[in-house]
């Protein structure tokens, strides 16, 4: 039987660099925050070449965005690390 989903999930955030996405992951499961990451391989065109590499967006819980957005800060990771996109 398939799931319904009901609209609860939300993207919060991404990046690019796979230590920031570790230290994320730490955050979150430290604080109790149920996340779903996505990874896509994002190719661009490098003067007459294509350089790929994988960007990875955290989905959470909506009703759980003001813990992640407290568990983010506490981990003083650099602002242009990762994007949020709530």
């Amino acid at each position: 039987m398939a799931e319904k989903r009901q609209g609860r999930e939300t993207a919060f955030a991404e990046t690019y660099d796979e230590t920031v996405k570790k230290a994320i992951e730490k955050a979150f499961l430290k604080k109790g925050i149920s996340y779903l990451i996505k990874v896509d391989k994002v190719r661009e065109m490098k003067k007459g070449h294509f350089e790929s590499r994988m960007k990875y967006s955290f989905h959470i819980n909506k009703l759980q965005a003001e813990e992640a957005k407290a568990a983010l800060a506490m981990q003083e990771l650099e602002e242009n690390s990762f994007h949020y996109l709530v």
